[in-house]
């Protein structure tokens, strides 16, 4: 082992092993200057295992380990089973290519991917892409959550999934984290503005609180908080999504402030909404803007071919989506209105509610023929003796 003392040259490159602070550590990268190193490590003994540091070497004693000083270990375990492991998690953590065409892990999800799906995820992650940008605007009932799902594991595959914030509705958060564990062992912390609070009592004062988690979701109502705003501007995110994206697109709102603050604070960044589209074309211009601003002119229009890459929406009557699943969907059969009179005893209580409640200064009393709703407009409580009448001529008095 060669020992390296405080202010002298550092003779170090990525791939090495150095320990610091007592913890062994693996080089990722190193930076020379004039009086010392910057060295930015990951975490392989056990306290610190996949923490990610930097150390000054005019600060901190760093021991470069001499790998012809290595003690190598036979390993007694049956068929080799120890040495296999780790040389399975090993190739599990080199991230692939990112120009890898080919999806790798999605398509071993729990959960039947359909090959519409895998379109999907392949147009979030075409090469021509700088960064990985999307609005899924799949119908309801098409997989939006699975589809997100597998982008992302994508994503982590390729070295570009370490920091993740899930941005969502309130009611779907735990439904948004069951599946993305379940299906793709994507584990989140669900935070609201409690865990939050408790998260800043933990870290010192100077410490912004998304940093603690590398993986997050939060609901947008908590998220969208002012008192959060210098915290997000500051934090860079390898992936972000945000759910239910048609309600970002009023200028203004605290969820279109927050979006602007997201967007550009990420690489990869996905929109996921049924309805992106809500008939206004500057409210559809916001969503662009926020995948890429440059596809959307000054006045706000924009041309159909500058953002087909952004975009994918299908319905149940798309082709590729008839051709897997179109069984699946029952016919939806026309409407069959039927009048249906109303009986005495509701007469009687609709003649009530009109000549007493709801007209009372009208002179004639007459009957009223009504369907399922007795009447339009603002509804009291009936008098007690229409509703014993009522009762008496139904036979229970």
């Amino acid at each position: 082992m060669t020992v390296t003392g405080v202010n002298r040259e550092l003779n170090v490159a990525p791939g090495s092993v150095v320990h610091i602070r007592d913890e062994e550590w693996l080089v990722t990268s190193a930076e020379k200057s004039v009086d010392g190193t910057l060295v930015r490590v990951q975490g392989l003994s056990e306290l610190v295992r996949d923490t990610t540091a930097a150390f000054y070497s005019a600060l901190d004693t760093i021991e470069v380990v001499d790998p012809r000083n290595s003690k190598v270990v036979a390993d007694s375990s049956p068929n080799y089973r120890r040495a296999r492991l780790w040389l399975e998690s090993t190739l599990r953590k080199t991230p692939a290519p990112l120009n890898d065409p080919k999806l790798g892990v999605s398509t071993r999800m729990l959960a039947d991917s359909l090959n519409y799906q895998r379109i999907a995820v392949a147009k979030a992650l075409d090469s021509r892409n700088v960064r990985p940008r999307i609005l899924i605007a799949d119908a309801v009932g098409l997989g939006k959550t699975l589809e997100i799902g597998m982008i992302l594991s994508e994503l982590v595959k390729r070295g570009r999934g370490e920091r993740i914030l899930i941005v969502t509705p309130r009611h779907v958060l735990e439904q948004m984290q069951h599946e993305l564990w379940c299906r793709f062992a994507l584990p989140f912390v669900r935070l609201d503005s409690a865990g939050i609070q408790k998260v800043r009592q933990i870290l010192p004062g100077t410490r912004n609180p998304f940093t603690y988690f590398k993986r997050a979701i939060i609901s947008i109502d908590t998220l969208k908080s002012a008192r959060y705003r210098a915290h997000l501007e500051k934090l860079r995110w390898d992936a972000v999504v945000i759910d239910e994206s048609h309600n970002l697109t009023n200028s203004g709102t605290q969820n279109n402030e927050l979006a602007r603050v997201l967007a550009p604070n990420t690489e990869a960044l996905i929109l996921a909404s049924a309805t992106p589209h809500n008939g206004k074309n500057d409210s559809f211009a916001e969503l662009l803007r926020l995948l890429d601003p440059t596809v959307v002119r000054p006045d706000g229009t924009f041309e159909q071919k500058d953002i087909e890459h952004l975009i994918i929406r299908r319905h149940r009557h798309s082709p590729e989506v008839a051709s897997e699943v179109g069984a699946d969907w029952a016919e939806r059969l026309e409407p069959d209105n039927k009048l249906i009179p109303a009986s005495p005893e509701e007469n009687d209580v609709a003649d009530e509610l009109a000549g007493t409640w709801l007209y009372p200064r009208a002179a004639p009393r007459h009957t009223l023929v009504r369907t399922a709703a007795f009447s339009r407009g603002p509804w009291r409580r009936p008098s007690s003796r229409a509703l014993r009448r009522c009762w008496r001529r139904s036979g229970n008095g």
